[in-house]
């Protein structure tokens, strides 16, 4: 049996994959050469506590380097120079690449709470940190000490952690922002990879989506929140509307649009209107005071007006005039000659003081008190 063992230790054709390697022989000769290359960890374990970790070089295995040797396990089975017995893990110190998938539900966005599902990959950068804390905290319930086994721990670890991440942001926030996604869920997650010896690298987020059933409502919302999106909703709204009047033969319809076709025209015009008061105010002229015909004699009268300056009858909804001015006449003065009869012209009103000399020309009746002036 003494033949078997090797006076020498290391680890030899390590791939660009192997993460660590367990060497074969439990029974370890007392003065063994141990070899570790500079990227590597020797880890020595016995019965799941680490006796001691080697850096890089070559290492004669003695009580002075592994002080929690005894005599206890010195010489066992025939070994002349005495053996103990342990496990040898070698680590690796490279940077590896991993790769993630998880399915979470999250909320699509500040404004808009409802869950659906968010499916997302990417991949990982890492490398182990602290051999220890991987021996104690990783790979110490591991009933072998492999890199496949540690590769399915991370793979199901990381998956767990970045599900719970993602399902703390808004599905929008992600989509759009890949990039910032990535960085919030890497810093988030890096303690918890920390406290297994590991360091995390980099990690990227490389897609987003949902189901497809849940993508048109998104697009639906994502237009409306627009503010080219809702005019053009509202525009729909009103089309329609337009169409359900047009064929309605009820008056209940028809009441319904005259209702609510004017303020939904009214608040377009008012955010187009913001948009376009410069040019409208270039292109348009100004306007003048709206005018409005007597319903007696049909003169025209400035809006709004109590008397009609032509005939003297009251506005409609005016009451009627009351001779409720008692003062004299003043004395009349000269007739104008006939030829030029707008020469005649008062700049107030001698029956009520109002001041008419904005007026174009001298009315035939006050159009405030409607007493005869001409």
């Amino acid at each position: 049996m003494a033949e078997e063992r090797t006076n020498v230790i290391k680890w030899d054709n390590a791939g660009p994959n192997d993460i660590l390697w367990e060497y074969n022989q439990e029974y370890i000769r007392t003065g063994s050469l141990l070899i570790v290359n500079d990227w590597q960890w020797a880890v020595f374990v016995r019965d799941g506590q680490v006796l001691s970790v080697f850096e890089g070089g070559k290492h004669t295995l003695t009580t002075a380097n592994i002080p929690i040797l005894t005599k206890v396990y010195e010489k066992v089975l025939g070994f002349k120079e005495g053996a103990f017995k342990a496990k040898v893990i070698f680590i690796s110190k490279k940077q590896f690449q991993g790769k993630w998938g998880v399915r979470a539900m999250c909320k699509v966005a500040e404004d808009y709470q409802a869950p659906i599902p968010l499916m997302a990959n990417g991949e990982y950068l890492y490398r182990i940190s602290d051999p220890t804390l991987v021996i104690t905290q990783l790979v110490g319930g591991m009933k072998s000490y492999n890199t496949a086994a540690v590769t399915d721990f991370l793979k199901s670890f990381i998956n767990e952690q970045i599900t719970q991440q993602l399902s703390k942001q808004y599905y929008m926030d992600v989509y759009t922002g890949l990039e910032k996604a990535s960085l919030t869920t890497k810093v988030s997650i890096e303690p918890d990879f920390a406290n297994r010896g590991l360091e995390l690298l980099n990690l990227k987020i490389n897609s987003v989506q949902t189901e497809e059933k849940y993508q048109e409502d998104i697009y639906k919302f994502q237009q409306f929140r627009s503010g080219a999106g809702r005019e053009w909703k509202q525009f729909e709204v009103m089309g329609q509307m337009a169409d359900a009047i047009g064929e309605s033969t009820g008056g209940a319809a028809m009441g319904t649009g005259m209702l609510l076709f004017p303020q939904m025209y009214q608040q377009l015009s008012q955010q187009q209107g913001a948009m376009q008061g410069g040019m409208m105010q270039q292109q348009q002229p100004v306007q003048q005071q709206p005018k409005i015909m007597c319903p007696f004699c049909g003169g025209v009268n400035d809006h709004p007006y109590k008397f009609c300056k032509e005939c003297g009858q009251p506005a409609p909804g005016q009451a009627p005039p009351q001779q409720q001015y008692t003062q004299a006449a003043p004395a009349p003065t000269p007739a104008a000659p006939a030829a030029a009869p707008a020469a005649k012209k008062f700049n107030r009103c001698p029956y009520c003081g109002e001041d008419i000399s904005a007026l174009p020309k001298t009315p035939k009746f006050c159009p405030y008190c409607s007493e005869q002036l001409l």
